[in-house]
């Protein structure tokens, strides 16, 4: 069974690609710029200190080492990621690593020309590389993904700012203290273990922590136990007791407390209702990748592609109102005269 998990490198070109529902909860801290596109459901999203809700067919453009995570507020919500190899874009701009941005959709903006188009292309790399290898197929893949990339960089390039360097020692010492929580999460952590590790009081690591992530310190720690606990609940079929302990919770209590409050069901539910949607997946790096075979995720894909004909319409549509309001000046024009 195939499932949409792809990585391609050929000379200058160099990108990942999956499609994978998200019910996991972990932070990113990486050298490639990501795009991801909402395809079904509803998540919270913590980037760059800031917190906010993404809708189906939202997007978002995160430049590299900028920390996020998201957490999915619906039961089989599902996102389109593409990780842009972290050179591809310094090939052309040799400054590129020492820029910051986050670029985002909204009701406001979601389908505007450029968002529209990020979707067709995206869509259209993955229904490509789940159609099979072959010459024309890779001619095709590589036209969409550079009308994408230079899209998305001239986007960027509007937006962008200068944070100094590409890494510093602060960025350095954060990754290890969200390296040890990513380790001993299911044990009992402090926040003074944290701030030993980083070197720094225990105040100064907890606005840190929150400035990073836009999450305190404990509401982190606790997304990643609620994180493997809609795993297992999904991909298991151990007692909801079992699994609360297995994942650091203090007892069953507390964790149907804590998943009802994230998730809006209880752990059975959830479980239940994963059963019943029987999505075909695969586990990769903590993420449920969807298999090829899911129909309404083709369907999705699919309706993104025929973009030209509506921006067409658009752009005549357009045209016709203002030759109409020409036309009426000119008629008051004569009116007037008369």
């Amino acid at each position: 069974m195939d499932y949409f998990y792809y990585t391609y490198k050929h000379n200058h070109i160099d990108f990942s690609s999956h499609i994978y529902k998200v019910s996991t909860y972990h932070y990113n801290w990486h050298g490639e710029t990501e795009i991801l596109i909402l395809l079904k459901g509803r998540i919270e999203m913590s980037c760059n200190s800031e917190v906010f809700t993404m809708e189906p067919l939202d997007s978002i453009i995160i430049s590299p080492q900028v920390g996020h995570a998201t957490l999915a507020l619906e039961q089989d919500t599902t996102a389109l990621v593409i990780h842009v190899g972290k050179d591809f874009f310094q090939q052309f701009d040799p400054n590129f690593g020492m820029y910051q941005f986050v670029i985002r959709s909204d009701k406001s903006n979601r389908h505007n020309p450029f968002f529209t188009s990020l979707r067709h292309h995206a869509a259209m790399m993955m229904l490509i590389k789940s159609n099979g290898e072959s010459p024309i197929n890779q001619m095709w893949l590589e036209h969409h993904y550079l009308a994408l990339a230079s899209e998305v960089y001239d986007e960027i390039d509007a937006v962008k700012s200068i944070h100094g360097k590409p890494v510093d020692m602060t960025v350095a010492t954060f990754d290890k203290m969200i390296a040890y929580i990513d380790k001993n999460y299911q044990q009992k952590i402090e926040l003074e273990d944290i701030a030993q590790i980083g070197g720094y009081n225990v105040n100064y690591t907890s606005q840190f922590f929150k400035r990073q992530l836009g999450v305190s310190f404990l509401e982190y720690v606790l997304r990643l136990r609620l994180r493997e606990a809609t795993v297992r609940l999904a991909n298991s079929t151990d007692s909801v007791a079992h699994i609360a302990s297995d994942c650091g919770f203090a007892d069953i209590k507390a964790f149907n407390v804590s998943f009802k409050k994230h998730f809006h069901t209880t752990p059975s539910e959830y479980r239940k209702q994963a059963k019943e949607l029987g999505r075909k997946t695969k586990l990769h790096d903590w993420k449920e990748i969807i298999s090829t075979q899911e129909q309404d995720i083709i369907r999705i894909l699919e309706s993104f592609v025929p973009y030209h004909d509506d921006l067409q319409y658009k752009v005549e549509l357009d045209k016709a109102n203002q030759k109409l309001q020409t036309v009426k000046k000119q008629l008051k024009s004569v009116v007037e005269k008369l």
